[in-house]
């Protein structure tokens, strides 16, 4: 059985700084997960230096967000914000004067300074142009464009003219349009506000970095160096602060104009839903469109006659051999300029067929059979329509890089190149061709436009009318519904980046589609990071020699840091913080912190009983009643398998907070114990030597120290002998069969000599006054109850 460890075998106690550590980690962590729900509920707050942020900036970034004030008071804040970046912007511009002033041969640092310096004061002007721009212009008018005019419904009962709701319907698609243009350059401006936090946040890294470099220098050249250093890190953190300033601004500008089309937006869909089914097209309507369409015939077919007469002049122009080639190009752009003409003329023409066609479909009325016959006509002219707009819309794309090209060749001539002015005359012919297949081009889409709006007016003719137009339909739903899914945004996070106690805030949205990067680039990080971890630990087992269960559990701790490196690689990859798991809000977080702390406690144990290897794979110890041979230190918990082969899992927090017995320690040499009973009256002496030559002939049992044998008790039934020997763990024999060897050779000499071993005995004694009476009786029959005595 086993004794008490002896010294060499130390009982392991959580040492006061294991323990003192073990907490502040403990605590750490759970602060960690507080300040995580707090900064998702937007509570946290870090604030910088005094100074290191401009008043001006500081005053501007207040602004952001805030409700709008009155006129009164938002002209004297305008004019007192003005008044803070002019002051701002002339200091700027004395203390780029006087970097100019300086020489580079003795200033360290000064090009990168001016640099600096002249971006700030771009940023700086920028600034107090903004800061004096009338805040009553709108939204609309701040983000750059028009603002958006006020509907006027049409006036009277219906029928309405068809060319009035076509106004509308132009109106809205305009509006439509902007909107679509606001939201494309929103997400670009949002990508460009985080990338200005990002770039803010390392410039004030950089500037703290600076700032401890500065105060730990002595050296007059080195504080010289160091001071140029750190008031450059100044400058670049002003400039990265008003360029956030800049990009949050014009985002703000973006977001006021998008609201303020909303409401344009609804009334004048509101007003089309209205007037739309009560649209008509008079004869007198018809009739002055046909005029105003053969007045754009009639220019059309005096610019082609036009551009006859110059083609005419340059084929009888006699030219010398150098400038055929010229000729030549100029003459084909010219002609296909010609062509585009005559197609103008044509399509001049078929419009009045086309608001013919308009007008019949509307006057069909009820006839589902004069509907049909519409519908038919209408979809054929659009067939036709649309695919010479494609023709007219490549061939434009072909021009647009020709002309490109022309330009480039030009500007690489010089300017008295005598060759210039034909080149120059090719490059008029191309522009002369690209205007006219431009204007084609924006005749053909209102012609499919208008063509569109009547077979939607309709409800007719819509629906694929063809296994082919099926497919095409079904290929485009279904490209539709992937990137919709692709673009669905599961949930978003905001980040908050403060500046003296200003937020200024960048949304994260996370999509199916990011998300499903997300899980390949972890899946492809994973495969890396444990063929990585494999090769560095198979290497280490080679050069180190160590043990098998060693090298697993380096391999899994190992794997495991590589994972969260991919995993922090993959959501900065992403644009994913991390605060976009914090979600589910603030007391969730705090909730699921504690509901993790003994997850936390487990794992931070680990790492702490890893570096302490006061406990190693292979050592045999025993914890809480259980004891056996450690296999595993994973992140959670340690794995024990018992003498009986069975596995423990101990969590790691166990082994630093109780006592535990280390059986190997610091020497792998253990002591046992075995007792042994003779009777009363054996020769004592001569039984403690044969037990001590048993165990001294035993292979497994150390001579240093030697085997001893005391007499332990007298027992109530023998003399008790206790034999203490060592014996060395991971030996040939284990403890317990060592026990049993020497059982057995002690049993065995014991008997050859004559010495009993003793086993329990009682004597029972009866003290009686007189004689027992014996008696012999029969037993009595099965019949007839026995006769009581």
């Amino acid at each position: 059985m086993f004794s008490k460890p002896l010294s060499a075998n130390a009982t392991l106690k959580p040492t006061p700084i294991a323990a003192a550590l073990y907490r502040l980690i403990e605590i750490g962590a759970l602060l960690g997960l507080l300040h995580l729900g707090l900064h998702a509920s937007n509570a946290l707050a870090i604030e910088l230096p005094k100074g290191l942020v401009p008043e001006a900036v500081r005053t501007q970034i207040n602004s952001i967000g805030a409700p709008a004030a009155t006129s009164g008071k938002a002209a004297s804040s305008a004019t007192a914000s003005g008044t803070d970046w002019a002051a701002r912007l002339d200091a700027a511009r004395a203390y780029h004067q006087q970097l100019q002033l300086k020489s580079s041969e003795s200033e360290p640092l000064l090009p990168e300074r001016t640099l600096a310096a002249a971006r700030r004061l771009m940023l700086l002007s920028a600034q107090l142009q903004t800061s004096m721009e009338p805040s009553a212009n709108g939204g609309a008018n701040a983000a750059g464009g028009p603002a958006a005019a006020t509907l006027t419904p049409l006036p009277g009962l219906p029928p309405y003219s068809m060319i009035d709701v076509d106004a509308l319907r132009d109106q809205l698609d305009a509006l439509l349009g902007r909107q679509a243009g606001l939201k494309m350059q929103g997400k670009s401006l949002e990508t460009e506000v985080a990338a200005a936090v990002e770039a803010r946040t390392s410039a004030e890294a950089t500037l703290r970095r600076r700032q401890d470099q500065a105060a730990q220098l002595r050296l007059a050249d080195g504080q010289k160096k160091a001071a140029a250093q750190l008031e450059l890190s100044q400058i670049q953190a002003e400039v990265a602060d008003l360029e956030v300033l800049q990009a949050d601004q014009a985002r703000s500008k973006a977001r006021d104009a998008l609201e303020s089309l909303a409401q344009p937006i609804a009334q004048l869909q509101a007003e089309v839903a209205r007037v739309s089914p009560h649209q008509e097209l008079s004869d007198a309507e018809l009739r002055r469109l046909t005029k105003e369409f053969a007045k754009e015939k009639d220019r059309a077919t005096a610019e082609r006659l036009k551009l006859e007469a110059q083609i005419g002049r340059l084929q009888s122009a006699e030219l010398p051999s150098s400038g055929a080639e010229s000729l030549r190009l100029e003459l084909e752009a010219l002609r296909m300029a010609l062509s585009g003409l005559r197609e103008l003329e044509s399509l001049a023409r078929e419009k009045t067929r086309l608001w013919q066609a308009r007008q019949a479909a509307w006057a069909a009325g009820d006839s589902a059979e004069k509907k049909q016959a519409a519908a038919e006509s209408l979809n054929r002219g659009d067939e036709l329509v649309l695919g010479r707009l494609q023709g007219a819309a490549k061939q434009g794309d072909f021009l647009r890089a020709e002309l490109r090209g022309q330009e480039a060749r030009m500007q690489d001539m010089a300017a008295d190149d005598v060759h210039r002015a034909e080149q120059q005359r090719i490059l008029t012919a191309l522009q002369t061709q690209l205007n006219v297949r431009e204007r084609l081009i924006s005749e053909l889409s209102r012609a499919h436009l208008l063509l569109t709006r009547s077979r939607a007016d309709m409800g007719l003719g819509l629906q694929p009318d063809d296994a082919k137009s099926w497919l095409k339909q079904l290929a485009s739903w279904s490209a539709g519904f992937a990137a919709y899914l692709w673009n669905y945004e599961l949930f978003s996070a905001t980040e908050n980046t403060q500046i003296d106690g200003n937020v200024v805030t960048v949304d994260y949205g996370v999509t199916v589609g990011k998300s499903l990067g997300i899980l390949i680039m972890l899946g492809a990080g994973y495969g890396l990071s444990r063929w990585l971890s494999n090769v560095l630990i198979n290497q280490m087992a080679r050069r180190l020699h160590l043990s098998a269960a060693l090298a697993r559990v380096l391999r899994r701790w190992l794997n495991t840091i590589l994972l969260l490196v991919v995993l922090m690689i993959v959501l900065k990859l992403a644009r994913i913080p991390i605060t976009a798991f914090a979600f589910l809000g603030g007391a969730l977080a705090i909730g699921v912190g504690f509901g993790a702390q003994n997850v936390i406690k487990n794992l931070i144990s680990g790492i702490i009983i890893l570096f302490e290897r006061k406990i190693r794979v292979g050592d045999i110890v025993s914890v809480g009643g259980i004891s056996g041979t450690v296999q595993t230190v994973d992140l959670r918990a340690t794995t024990l398998r018992g003498f009986d082969g069975i596995d423990a899992i101990v969590p790691n927090s166990t082994l630093l907070e109780n006592q535990v017995s280390n059986w190997n320690g610091s020497s792998p040499d253990i002591r046992r114990v075995i007792l042994v009973g003779v009777a009363y009256g054996s020769d004592v002496r001569r039984a403690t030597q044969l037990i001590t030559d048993c165990a001294a002939n035993h292979p497994s049992v150390l001579q240093d120290p030697p085997p001893e044998v005391f007499f332990d008790d007298f027992a109530a039934d023998a003399l008790s002998l206790r034999l203490q020997f060592w014996f060395r763990l991971n030996g040939p024999r284990s403890g317990a069969g060592v026990d049993s060897d020497l059982r057995f050779a002690i049993n065995d000499a014991l008997a050859a000599a004559g010495i009993s071993i003793a086993f329990p005995q009682r004597d029972v004694h009866l003290d009686l006054v007189g004689p027992i009476k014996v008696a012999l009786e029969t037993a009595p029959s099965t019949d007839q109850p026995a006769t009581p005595r």
